[in-house]
């Protein structure tokens, strides 16, 4: 099931625990690809978690920007630190 391709905006191939940023309401959300479907990927945010907030956010892999670099793991560091 997990065959299909999925490319960012940029058109990079975007691959299961990749770091992505996505629209999410009225913010940027940055979090990390947990699955591939068919049509969508399932993206869990980095950081704390209300209560309220589900497991993850469907989104298309074209709305997505793939994240790479220092600056992404020292994000990651600080945000699941707490």
């Amino acid at each position: 099931m997990e065959d299909t391709e999925h490319r960012d905006k940029l058109g990079r191939e975007l691959k299961k625990g990749d770091c992505v940023a996505v629209p999410y309401h009225n913010t940027l959300m940055i979090g990390i690809v947990v699955k591939l479907n068919n049509k969508m990927i399932k993206i869990e945010k980095i950081g704390p978690k209300k209560r309220w907030d589900t497991v993850g956010h469907n989104k298309y892999s074209r709305d997505c920007v793939k994240l790479e670099g220092p600056d992404v793991t020292m994000y990651i560091l600080k945000e699941t630190g707490r």
